[in-house]
């Protein structure tokens, strides 16, 4: 019970994450916001790295984003491998 709570508790906080980038940029921008970002890798390379830049210390968040997206892509290579 507690897993599932923390995994619907984390799910729930980063929907408010992307939902908010992207309705700044799409008010920025002055379009809808479904044309803002696509679906899938887009969001990963497009909204959270321009949502960084708008940051103090944008460099290191943006440095500790991608190392957590490589580390990402390097376990799920373990996992496949196994």
């Amino acid at each position: 019970v507690i897993i599932t709570t923390g995994n619907c508790c984390t799910s729930f906080f980063a929907g408010f994450a992307i939902f908010s980038i992207l309705g700044h940029m799409a008010w920025r921008k002055g379009v809808p916001g479904g044309e803002v970002a696509d679906t899938g890798p887009g969001l990963a390379f497009v909204a959270y790295p321009e949502a960084l830049a708008l940051l103090p210390g944008s460099v290191f968040w943006s440095i500790m984003f991608f190392l957590m997206l490589f580390m990402l892509g390097i376990d799920t290579l373990f996992g496949n491998m196994e």
